[in-house]
């Protein structure tokens, strides 16, 4: 498929992206914890975000919602464009591994151990570092435990969530 179909979208398209910006949105404010720990559902709008429109648009839909949850609800420390990269490449992983291919386990489980290696433990504790003045390894130490356990969740319903959007061919 050529570069300018991914890129292009139409009206109807267009809506759905809006759809799912949104929900991510009012799912993210369904979550608990520090803001050095912090658990929620905002990642199933990431995973449909890769699933239906693919890295470019994923990321774009990502980088949209932070800015527009930044705006309507504030963020603890105040914004911070380094959450708005990281909200952007969760759905670009998400696209790479998701979009137009068949749903399979090993691709849920591998893109969401990427997705807690680069973002979750690497990039977010380094903006918790910056904005905060955290110590680095302090902060790693304290988020680890979290990132052992949240993925495997996320993947059982990672899972279910792609598994019934396959099924309703909901499709570019």
């Amino acid at each position: 498929m050529s570069s300018k179909k991914l890129l292009k979208l139409d009206l109807n398209e267009l809506v759905l992206l809006g759809i799912i910006v949104a929900m991510q949105i009012i799912l993210g404010r369904f979550s608990f914890g520090t803001s050095a720990v912090h658990v929620g559902l905002k990642f199933i709008g990431s995973v449909l975000l890769g699933y239906l429109f693919g890295p470019a648009w994923g990321a774009v839909g990502g980088g949209i919602g932070d800015l527009i949850s930044s705006a309507i609800f504030g963020n603890q420390g105040g914004f911070f464009v380094g959450f708005t990269i990281s909200a952007m490449l969760e759905p670009m992983i998400y696209g790479c591994f998701f979009y137009q291919k068949p749903v399979k386990v090993w691709r849920i489980v591998l893109a969401t151990l990427m997705v807690t290696l680069i973002i979750n433990i690497g990039l977010n504790t380094l903006w918790l570092h910056i904005l905060y003045g955290l110590d680095y390894q302090a902060a790693l130490v304290q988020r680890i435990p979290k990132e052992i356990i949240v993925p495997w969740l996320q993947m059982f319903v990672s899972f279910f969530v792609l598994q019934t959007i396959s099924r309703v061919k909901i499709k570019r």
